[in-house]
């Protein structure tokens, strides 16, 4: 553009003597600002290996596009901006690339976005909620992500390690999916309001500190019908003081997810509920919550 009719240097700057012009990163800077530079680094891992074999120099972690850690954000700062940027660019179906701390999009080099947020104590509740969200499709309220991100970063913070993904959803699924032992929603019968009856009326089997029980109750829907219930035979006053639902995945066998704060008195407890049945998730929902207030 300034009337240069060709650039010499080499794969990442390595020389004979001294450094060269990086030809990764002239070509990666011309690409961001939407000039193509007619050189593919579609799959930029590959080329880094190779380079590394060839050369027997290892690639800097921090080398400007290529390097392990270029795309990785620990910060909860930074994994929150990253999110929030994710999601608009998602919502306004706009072409341009405009994410927060990341210059181009990881993809484009062959880059999954698995490694761009990554767990340790730094990290706050938007990168747990990412990649939850991302690899599980479970969105999780604002709260829940606060109480979620308290559980991983007092493991992280013990164990003085980085968190996987896998791990992420087996402690998200012990804490808040899996009923404690000896709670469990079995089945139910509703029968819903009309014309003549403005209340839901419900019945319904479940398993309390391992013994069964018949309950039934009426409400204002299903929930307030099912929490009635609940507390008549636990002579009880929990109440719900918040809830979400969403779909985590499509199509005639898609999975839903309600996600259901109780209250008891000063107390809260969350539960999460995961079942192609929206009201069936709800109540397993309520039974885990009410588990950790009885």
């Amino acid at each position: 553009m300034a009337g240069a009719d060709r650039v010499e240097g080499t794969l990442f700057g390595n020389g004979e003597r001294t450094g060269n012009v990086d030809i990764v990163t002239l070509a990666l800077n011309m690409y961001s600002q939407g000039i193509n530079p007619n050189l593919d680094f579609s799959q930029i891992n590959n080329v880094m290996r190779e380079v590394e074999y060839c050369n027997q120099l290892p690639v800097h972690p921090r080398h400007p596009y290529a390097g392990d850690l270029v795309f990785t954000a620990f910060s909860g700062s930074h994994q929150d901006a990253i999110k929030k940027g994710l999601n608009a660019l998602r919502s306004s179906n706009e072409p341009q690339w405009e994410v927060p701390y990341l210059p181009i999009d990881p993809a484009d080099l062959g880059r999954t976005y698995e490694a761009v947020v990554r767990i340790n104590s730094q990290s706050g509740k938007g990168g747990v909620a990412f990649l939850l969200e991302k690899d599980h499709g479970v969105s999780l309220p604002r709260r829940l992500q606060i109480s979620m991100s308290q559980k991983i970063q007092k493991i992280a913070d013990e164990t003085g390690k980085e968190i996987s993904t896998s791990e992420i959803w087996e402690i998200f699924h012990t804490n808040f999916v899996m009923p404690k032992s000896g709670h469990s929603f079995k089945n139910y019968s509703l029968k819903t309001s009309d014309a003549t009856d403005v209340s839901d009326h419900i019945k319904a089997e479940i398993e309390i500190d391992g013994k069964n029980h018949e309950i039934s109750g009426s409400g204002n829907g299903p929930i307030d019908a099912f929490v009635n219930a609940l507390n008549q035979k636990l002579s009880s006053d929990i109440k719900v003081s918040d809830y979400h639902q969403s779909a985590i995945s499509s199509g005639s066998d898609a999975q839903a997810a309600a996600y259901i704060e109780l209250q008891k008195g000063d107390k809260t407890s969350w539960g999460v509920g995961i079942n192609p049945n929206t009201t069936k998730a709800s109540f397993e929902a309520i039974i885990v919550g009410v588990a950790k207030l009885i």
